[in-house]
């Protein structure tokens, strides 16, 4: 059925209130593995988002386990989102600057709305697909450009990274729909905890936390509170208000976004190339977010 109430800016502003939490992550990623590793870092994010989580469950009345059919879904959005993700993310950015892991991931929105079309729930007109072929396009460009047109062992831990977050956004927009998006990235959280929290123990046994500088601190802490708890709440609201092929384009702007970050905070150069890439990513952004798409409702 579709919905036929549906404006083009249903859960515009609270998708870009996630896409503007998650444009940090890449500079706190690459800050944050001066210190630690990749692993210590995905443990720990998931561990603080989980005990954010779980606060909101019992003040929220719904520590009640979810219907077992919702599970595989909310189960597979956390290990995409909170554990394919940033794993693989840390893995590159132990190799590339922040601005190369951005372009990169930038191509994330193209392949949310591929698998959940695949998935099935969502048909955008043709009009959808012209804008989104001109943004992967833009965004394509300037990861090359970016890259100097090499390809390494860093860009496939990103490409990794970004189809896990990817199918995170597919499955967990499907379940957003039913329980709210706190509700399901609290429970996706708590759920992955218990084992995060043995192997986050584990993994800083032998490190002495001592030595680790404040920068570190600040981004291992924006990544677990910000980027992987308040932001994702944004975000999954957007994607069920306004369905998560179209909200998911607003993710096109994140690498521009983080481009900024990166050149206030690590000292990273603009480049003419990127302005002119994120006037046509934003055009085709708009474009993305006004075209129609039909939506059923449960």
């Amino acid at each position: 059925m579709t919905d036929k109430n549906a404006h083009w800016t249903d859960g515009v502003l609270p998708g870009c209130l996630g896409m503007l939490g998650f444009s940090g992550t890449l500079v706190a990623t690459r800050v944050a593995v001066f210190d630690f590793s990749p692993l210590t870092i995905t443990c720990a994010r998931i561990v603080m988002a989980g005990f954010l989580g779980l606060a909101f469950l019992a003040f929220s009345g719904k520590l009640r386990l979810p219907d077992k059919r919702l599970l595989p879904s909310i189960v597979m959005m956390g290990l995409g989102l909170a554990v394919g993700f940033p794993f693989f993310l840390a893995l590159a950015l132990e190799e590339v600057p922040a601005v190369h892991g951005a372009v990169v991931t930038g191509l994330s929105p193209a392949a949310t709305a591929i698998i959940f079309v695949a998935r099935g729930g969502e048909r955008p007109p043709a009009l959808f697909w012209l804008a989104c072929i001109i943004g992967f396009a833009g965004v394509f460009y300037f990861a090359y450009d970016a890259g100097g047109g090499h390809l390494s062992l860093a860009d496939g831990w990103l490409f990794l990274a970004l189809l896990s977050v990817a199918l995170a956004y597919v499955e967990g927009g499907r379940v957003s729909g039913e329980l709210g998006g706190t509700t399901t990235l609290s429970w996706a959280m708590a759920l992955l905890t218990p084992v995060a929290l043995v192997v986050l123990v584990w993994s800083v046994a032998d490190m002495d936390l001592q030595t680790v500088t404040a920068g570190s601190w600040t981004g291992l802490v924006y990544l677990g509170v910000v980027s992987m708890y308040l932001a994702s709440v944004f975000w999954y609201r957007g994607l069920a208000a306004g369905g998560v092929a179209r909200i998911g384009q607003i993710n096109l702007l994140l690498p521009l976004v983080a481009l900024g970050w990166s050149a206030l905070f690590l000292g990273e150069e603009i480049t003419p190339t990127a302005i002119v890439c994120s006037l046509i990513v934003f055009a085709a952004m708009i474009v993305c977010l006004k075209s129609r798409t039909n939506r059923r409702i449960a």
